[in-house]
């Protein structure tokens, strides 16, 4: 009796090591993503959009079709988040102040009609 639970602990536990033991890869090559390959755009500019309080899609599509009134869609967007510290020292009195600005930034383009 006391065999036939060891080989059964021994099975279960062979089973699990070989299913928990997984092989990972990893690509670090660019991949390139396209939604339609055969859909043509004029790149118009980059656009810049800078914010306390909100930042999203919506705003730096309103701030594109600001410049470029001709805009379709923003593309290549990048969201960044800039720190100002200012630090004063007045004997043992230290007075620190954070203010933090949103920026996005991305490309406009314009979808060719055909």
């Amino acid at each position: 009796m006391k065999k036939t639970f060891k080989m059964f602990g021994m099975f279960w536990f062979v089973l699990l090591m070989i299913t928990a033991c997984k092989t990972v890869e990893i690509y670090t090559e660019p991949r390139f993503y396209t939604n339609n390959p055969t859909t043509e755009f004029i790149i118009l500019g980059e656009i810049i959009y800078e914010s306390k309080d909100r930042i999203g899609y919506t705003e730096l599509l309103k701030a594109a079709r600001e410049i470029y009134p001709e805009c379709d869609f923003v593309i290549d967007i990048m969201a960044d988040q800039k720190k100002t510290v200012t630090t004063i020292e007045f004997f043992l009195l230290i007075n620190r102040t954070e203010v933090s600005t949103w920026v996005m930034r991305g490309t406009a383009i314009e979808y060719k009609r055909r």
